[in-house]
């Protein structure tokens, strides 16, 4: 039912398709013009750098009280119905009687990957009983390194309520360093000398004498300061040679930010400086997350369909909207969908449109790499799709990075190709 064959699943077969697949599209100039425009035309998205000093009290729980507690029926991992103490436990955590008529911000920075929460409890809430994959309070990932805006701390004080470029929500305390003030974080956020991680994942070399910095794991997009090679000989009793070294934040016994080193091999697939942005190179981020794990809100190791797009897109500097929806009005040109549109025409749609652009249907972003017989290809990060058994659709979970056609049937026996909504090209 993929139509696929196994030669579809290497990015050369779709880049050989491609004219000038190697030419720029944007430059780094360009680029952080492009981003500029998405921050001013994206509520969601800001400028941690230039974010206001203090938030008024309505302010605040404006932004705290915008998650809400489910009204329906929910369930946790075991299967068993959430009460209401539950619930009153959680909103008492949100701390919101200590919030001050005036709150002045702090800084900070995650020192690994971790979650953003709806609320500050690691317990999950599901809406379907049996339900182990859609924790509804999982909002996103936060990769390593991301500089965070810290708002306010819960009752128990495990968690910090923070603003990161493209959302807010709660973080676990011990996954964050506060900065002493601004300059210290935003000197070390905008070096100019960085390394790019440019492949699915990667780790620092294992070191016996520093666990802050032994084997951490950092994923596609990260970006990690990059020091001088000749400043060490050695760290952790290991040569330098042979390594990008690199420095690292991590948070010291009073959960401030400190700095130290560590090693990366140069075998590891990163980067120094962001990649250049072509379609070439669209296609080969893209392809590397094949058969990767389909994780909502990031969970289970994995990315969901729109983590999978903008973490591509951070190995070229491009900073989008993290939810679906708000990638789709972000920046770019764009081709509109109507539902008059037939298969057919929605099909020629795709005779404009370039390898690389961003497909949007309700809830769900793609990416388009070419056609195949005159039918339009996707690489996406999905659920599931629907199969065919005698007069109904059976939905058959995947959950995975995968190439499709775009008449691969939804659950409900619809191709996807009759959903999409809009065609972005991020240019």
């Amino acid at each position: 039912m993929f139509e696929v064959i196994e030669d579809m699943l290497s990015p050369e077969y779709w880049i050989r398709k491609i004219d000038n697949a190697g030419k720029v599209i944007m430059t780094p100039q360009e680029i952080e013009n492009f981003n500029r425009k998405i921050i001013n035309k994206v509520g969601m998205v800001c400028d941690i750098e230039t974010y206001k000093e203090s938030l008024k009290k309505d302010e605040l729980i404006k932004l705290i009280k915008s998650y809400e507690i489910p009204k329906k029926p929910m369930y946790n991992r075991y299967g068993n119905l959430i009460e209401e103490d539950f619930y009153d436990d959680v909103i008492e955590n949100t701390n919101l009687e200590k919030i001050e008529d005036v709150n002045p911000v702090k800084y900070g920075i995650a020192i690994r990957n971790t979650s953003i929460r709806s609320f500050p409890t690691e317990e999950a809430v599901f809406d379907k009983q049996g339900d182990i994959e859609f924790d509804r309070f999982q909002e996103t990932g936060c990769q390593a390194f991301e500089p965070l805006v810290i708002l306010h701390k819960s009752k128990d004080k495990k968690w910090y309520f923070v603003q990161m470029y493209n959302y807010s929500g709660w973080i676990k305390a011990e996954d964050i360093a506060i900065a002493k003030d601004k300059k210290e974080l935003f000197d070390y956020i905008n070096s100019l000398s960085f390394l790019l991680v440019t492949g699915n994942y990667i780790k620092t070399q294992s070191n016996p004498f520093d666990k802050n910095v032994s084997k951490l794991e950092f994923t596609m997009g990260t970006k990690i300061y990059l020091e001088k090679e000749n400043i060490l000989h050695q760290i952790g009793n290991q040569s330098v040679i042979g390594n990008y070294l690199v420095k690292l934040p991590v948070r010291n016994e009073e959960g401030n930010l400190e700095f130290r080193y560590a090693l990366i091999s140069k075998k590891e697939d990163v980067n120094v400086g962001y990649l250049p942005y072509t379609r070439e190179n669209i296609l080969k981020q893209a392809f590397k997350l094949i058969g990767d794990r389909y994780g909502w809100g990031d969970s289970l190791g994995g990315r969901d369909c729109s983590s999978y797009i903008m973490y591509i897109f951070k190995t070229f500097g491009i900073r989008l909207p993290r939810n679906a929806d708000e990638q789709e009005v972000s920046e770019g040109k764009s081709y509109k969908f109507t539902e008059e549109m037939s298969i057919e025409e929605r099909i020629k749609v795709f005779d404009s449109v370039k390898p690389g652009a961003l497909v949007y249907m309700p809830g769900h972003a793609m990416m388009y790499i070419g056609k195949e017989k005159g039918i339009p290809y996707i690489i996406h990060d999905f659920h599931g799709y629907g199969e065919k058994k005698e007069d109904k659709y059976e939905f058959i979970p995947v959950n995975e990075v995968m190439v499709t056609s775009v008449l691969l049937p939804t659950a409900s026996g619809v191709p996807f190709i009759e959903k999409f909504t809009s065609v972005l090209e991020i240019e």
